[in-house]
């Protein structure tokens, strides 16, 4: 890792119909992260993922919006990106089955109304997620087989490096941990 990289500050995006949540996001999260976008609507984060001059390190995102669910932007920005976390934050009342549902498309959420020691830990968390997604692209090194790979699908058989493998299982399985 380079001295550029160790002192890169993270990016992180917030996706929100709420206006008044989205000022709250960008005023508190300014103080301590130095580059914090926040958008209303999915369409407008997608095209701020695509761009490459915008390195998202996190994507936090209302659950429910108009046009869009944060779930079918999650997806989009997967496919994009699969290295990037996208964590879900929503205040409707949620059934068990919805929320098993949203768990497996997305990294991780959090019920609102949430303190602001809540929030700086779902950010360290998702800041660790971008982490470890960036270490596991750059051994499988294909977006599709990371995709595959953090949602379950694929299997480590085709990492051929034995260290590289166990590596990769190790930190899914650190993952799992720290959810």
């Amino acid at each position: 890792m380079t001295s550029s990289e160790e002192t890169k500050e993270p990016r992180i995006l917030v996706v929100d119909d709420d206006s008044t949540l989205l000022k709250f996001f960008k005023i508190h999260l300014n103080k301590f992260f130095s580059k914090v976008i926040v958008v209303d609507s999915p369409a407008k984060a997608v095209d701020i993922i695509k761009d490459e001059n915008q390195e998202i390190d996190l994507v936090i995102s209302d659950y429910k919006m108009p046009k869009s669910t944060g779930v079918q932007l999650a997806k989009k920005i997967k496919n994009i990106d699969a290295s990037i976390p996208v964590f879900m934050i929503s205040g409707a009342l949620i059934s068990e089955e919805e929320n098993k549902k949203i768990e497996t498309k997305i990294d991780n959420f959090l019920q609102k109304p949430f303190s602001v020691e809540q929030l700086h830990q779902y950010i360290d968390l998702g800041l660790k997620y971008r982490n470890s997604y960036s270490e596991l692209l750059e051994i499988v090194g294909d977006n599709k087989k990371l995709l595959e790979m953090i949602e379950g699908k694929r299997q480590f058989r085709s990492i051929k490096d034995t260290e590289q493998k166990e590596r990769a299982k190790e930190i899914l399985e650190d993952l799992k941990i720290a959810s």
